[in-house]
């Protein structure tokens, strides 16, 4: 039986993601200059970001057991950009842990994958992703005596898009909407996240 959430908890959880999307912000625009004359059509990039969650559990750790929870959760990007078009691209993603009533789930992974660009264009260029989640997650559910837990791992399709803005030629702004299965559980991820072009 599903648990609501208290109105607090997702209030902060938008009050820690407003906070870190203008700290990526500020960081974009104190890039030294001397990085735009790297070629952002091919090459090497990394990132990182901060982004929220919406969890949904079910069936896990135990049978009959559901959750639901938003919060915040951080990822990190690192790629190889063969052209303006392609790129490939791995993340490891920290979802947190999410807690709804007695049942908490924690999970993390990482991902492999492609991400196809449409540089239709100059500055903002739209963009999908897909690829393979590899993912552990660890659950609790109940208190005191009668705590019990369980975990899990495996291997599972992810998919997004997103917008990518380019302030400089070294320095861009990804907005993305990513949609990831971990078995039994279910999360959605709408994350801001800079990345810097080598």
């Amino acid at each position: 039986m599903n648990t609501a959430i208290p109105a607090t908890r997702t209030e902060g959880g938008l009050t820690h993601y407003a906070a870190g999307l203008g700290v990526l912000l500020a960081a974009a625009f104190c890039v030294p200059a001397a990085q735009a004359q790297t070629n952002p059509d091919g090459g090497f990039y990394l990132g990182g970001g901060i982004g929220y969650n919406r969890v949904e559990s079910r069936d896990f750790p135990n049978d009959d057991d559901e959750l639901e929870d938003d919060h915040v959760g951080y990822k990190g990007i690192i790629g190889v950009r063969v052209s303006d078009v392609f790129s490939i691209e791995g993340q490891y993603i920290d979802f947190g842990t999410s807690e709804d009533g007695n049942n908490e789930v924690e999970a993390d992974g990482w991902t492999a994958g492609v991400l196809v660009a449409l540089p239709i264009f100059e500055v903002v260029k739209p963009y999908a992703k897909a690829g393979a989640l590899f993912w552990d997650a660890d659950g609790r559910t109940g208190l005191g005596t009668q705590l019990t837990s369980g975990s899990d791992d495996g291997t599972d399709f992810t998919y997004g898009v997103g917008l990518r803005f380019d302030f400089t030629e070294a320095v861009a702004l990804r907005t993305e909407y990513e949609r990831f299965a971990l078995d039994e559980i279910d999360v959605d991820l709408a994350s801001a996240n800079l990345a810097f072009s080598f």
